[in-house]
């Protein structure tokens, strides 16, 4: 059995399993870890194999990320210098984040039961070898049964950045704490912002990093805000939910089928619900050879599914980068704006 000369440190969060290497002067991880790990995974059932994304984009970055499955387990296995992580997920829950379950928060409290007790022990057998070749420390982030507070105090003591006087973070830039509303936020103060599904939340905010707040919402309701989705005083229509950009994703998505589906008499219908009589503009990038999607988010060579804006609305986008943008007009007009000597 190979020994490392360094210690190793592994952190769980999660289902991410992290190992970091303590010295950079050993050079042996790649080959007595990163190697070994994988195919003790194989060994137990798991099928890994490169990450055809990265492979296919990023050929030389190939060699450092693989992606594994099992029954209705998947991970991925990187690794970067002298760490190497491990990210858990299943394909059981339903699909919340676009980008897919791999991507979501709270992997494990989203798993079905045998599933979270087979992440469990994987990572309980990750730390037992690991143990067999090199003094390891494991430290984790688990907070079940901490309220609120103290888990906030509990990053407070662990975080390099906290004042040692005060025993927390202090917000020295004046704009990590400007809010949404134009208002100062102050440690401790209760502050409102949207919650994911669209409706007004109140908690106290208590400083965490850069523009982040940690925000209390309950006995063991936090939440991580920027300071920019803060508000200091109180939002009025707190019971309007606050899902224009959702609302008109979707809608936009429904004009496309229709179009797709020549229902025209449909589409003018749901045209007029989103821009009544205004004509309809779309924006086109230069450098990515493709139009804008709704809501101003990624990019699409397809014209009938890129967002649709108003004339204002591309021209202003069109204005912040007229290098590389240009609006595209119903009757196939193109505008752009000069850039600036």
């Amino acid at each position: 059995m190979t020994q490392l000369r360094s210690q190793i440190s592994v952190r769980i969060h999660d289902t991410h399993y992290g190992i970091w290497q303590d010295d950079p002067r050993d050079t042996s991880f790649r080959s007595e870890v990163f190697g070994p790990l994988i195919r003790q995974m194989r060994d137990r059932g798991w099928i890994i194999h490169a990450d055809p994304s990265t492979k296919r984009n990023f050929p030389t970055l190939s060699p450092n990320q693989r992606l594994a499955s099992k029954g209705t387990l998947r991970a991925e296995i990187d690794i970067f210098g002298r760490t190497i992580k491990v990210e858990f997920w299943a394909v059981t829950w339903p699909i919340c984040n676009r980008n897919g379950r791999r991507y979501d928060f709270d992997k494990l409290q989203r798993m079905e039961y045998l599933d979270r007790l087979r992440v469990q022990l994987e990572m309980s057998r990750f730390t037992a070898w690991l143990e067999t070749i090199a003094p390891v420390s494991v430290s984790t982030s688990e907070t079940e049964n901490m309220t609120a507070i103290e888990r906030i105090e509990r990053r407070y003591a662990e975080a390099w950045y906290s004042d040692k006087t005060l025993g927390r973070p202090v917000c020295s830039c004046a704009n990590n704490a400007k809010s949404k509303d134009g208002g100062t936020i102050e440690h401790g103060a209760t502050v409102w912002f949207v919650e994911r599904d669209g409706r007004y939340r109140r908690g106290v905010a208590y400083y965490n990093i850069n523009n982040m707040w940690w925000v209390v919402c309950g006995k063991h309701c936090l939440r991580n805000v920027a300071c920019f989705e803060l508000c200091c005083h109180e939002p009025t229509n707190l019971r309007v939910k606050q899902n224009a950009g959702k609302r008109r994703e979707k809608l936009e998505g429904e004009l496309a089928k229709a179009i797709r589906a020549m229902n025209f008499k449909r589409a003018a219908v749901l045209k007029q619900l989103l821009f009544g009589d205004e004509p309809v503009y779309q924006i086109w990038a230069r450098d990515k050879n493709a139009y804008y999607g709704p809501n101003y988010c990624g990019y699409t060579s397809d014209a009938i599914t890129a967002g649709k804006y108003t004339r204002s609305e591309a021209e202003a986008e069109v204005k912040r980068v007229p290098h590389e943008l240009e609006a595209v007009g119903p009757d196939g007009e193109r505008i752009r704006h000069e850039v600036a000597a």
